[in-house]
């Protein structure tokens, strides 16, 4: 198995998608961010189509997808229902918005906003449960999608309001992405630490044939699994997934939702706080990827 990007792109961007229209149904509810409703709409579309388009890539071939829809409990069915739940959460949002003699969503489509969008990421992340790679059979993989899903979709929505000049949203938005940010952070670290631990469940084999070191050992199973904290990976996961992916954002939404950033300055700091969890959350992904990937070309899997 290798890093498959269309999967890693199909992720995130399932999670940005599901962000932008989880926050938009919370400022709908909050009876805030009017004039941002159709960019947030257009823009969780168009972060749901990249996403789909990505698994095409994957799958390289539409006969694939046929077959993988062939079961109606497969990860990849559970993942096309969801998605076009979503898509048809998003259009009834907007019909219902531009029927509306206030110009605003009602009540009842906020809270389906927000229970699409939540199971989403959730639904994603559960599709990539199996035994076959124990780094990934972790209910920590479903809830990392929520929480990045909530971070990333406040950091988007400050970047919406600011461009539609939506000021009343500014400070809810950034006020969730802050919540955001450090869920994110706190499951990441739990997340590590479980992988760290997951050395048991691989059996050891000391040695193994290659034709030009026949005798030297493999690395244990704990070197390949705690390598995410305090290995070859540490510097990626501590440097980018933490501190640029978790704690840039979470300092800079907290200067926005304490209103110590100046309103004209509000763009480039949800930008860049965006940007930073955007590199986070992809970084995240690849690690997992990484580690499982060495496990299993170099570790049998325990029954």
């Amino acid at each position: 198995m290798e890093i498959q990007w269309p999967l890693i792109l199909f992720t995130f961007f399932n999670c940005l998608a599901g962000g932008i229209f989880l926050m938009q149904g919370i400022l709908t509810l909050a009876g805030k961010g009017k004039s941002m409703q159709l960019a947030s709409c257009i823009s969780a579309i168009v972060a749901l189509a990249v996403g789909g388009l990505a698994v095409f890539f994957h799958l390289q071939h539409p006969l694939r997808m046929l077959n993988g829809f062939g079961h109606i409990t497969s990860g990849i069915t559970i993942e096309l229902i969801a998605v076009i739940v979503f898509a048809i959460a998003v259009i009834l949002y907007f019909l219902m918005m531009r029927r509306s003699e206030e110009g605003v969503a009602p009540k009842w489509c906020a809270v389906l906003a927000v229970i699409v969008s939540l199971l989403l990421p959730f639904l994603t992340g559960d599709s990539y449960l199996m035994s076959a790679i124990p780094v990934w059979d972790t209910m920590l993989l479903p809830l990392y999608y929520v929480v990045a899903t909530v971070m990333l979709g406040g950091l988007a929505a400050m970047v919406i309001a600011a461009a539609t000049k939506a000021e009343d949203a500014v400070k809810l938005s950034a006020t969730v992405a802050f919540i955001g940010s450090l869920a994110t952070l706190a499951v990441t670290l739990i997340y590590a630490v479980t992988i760290s631990g997951m050395g048991e469940h691989f059996t050891e084999m000391e040695y193994y044939f290659d034709p030009t070191l026949p005798d030297v050992a493999m690395r244990q199973a704990e070197q390949v699994t705690a390598a995410i904290m305090v290995g070859e990976h540490a510097v990626a996961f501590w440097l980018g997934a933490i501190v640029v992916g978790c704690v840039v954002p979470a300092v800079l939404s907290f200067l926005a939702m304490s209103g110590k950033i100046a309103a004209d300055r509000t763009m480039v700091l949800a930008i860049v706080a965006l940007v930073c969890a955007i590199i986070g959350t992809l970084v995240w992904r690849v690690l997992l990827y990484e580690v499982a990937v060495n496990a299993l070309i170099q570790f049998q899997w325990a029954l």
